[in-house]
């Protein structure tokens, strides 16, 4: 019996001292970061359309970071692409209102 014991205990220690490969952030993520504060950045002192563009690139590059491993990398994504979208709905907005208020 106690010999069943051992054999037990002995191959829990070894299941738990067993390596899984490490996990890797996903750079998407990171990439759709930067793509965001570099939208409102060009928003500030660029041209609007420009905005929209990079605004535009940071949402895909956010969809595309969602398959990342890490629960805080799918977060860092979903930021991003709220950050974006907005961005993206208020400037598209407000230049639809400019262009038909001045077409008018």
């Amino acid at each position: 019996m106690a010999d069943i014991q051992h054999n037990i205990d002995t191959h829990t220690i070894e299941a738990e001292t067993v390596h899984s490969a490490p996990r890797k952030g996903n750079k998407f993520a990171w990439i759709a970061l930067a793509l965001t504060i570099g939208a409102w950045c060009a928003l500030m002192w660029s041209n609007g359309y420009v905005a929209l563009a990079v605004g535009a690139l940071a949402v895909t590059s956010g969809f595309i970071g969602l398959r990342g491993s890490s629960i805080n990398i799918k977060r860092l994504s979903i930021t991003a692409i709220i950050a974006s979208t907005v961005l993206i709905v208020v400037l598209a907005a407000f230049l639809i209102v400019i262009k038909i208020g001045m077409a008018v």
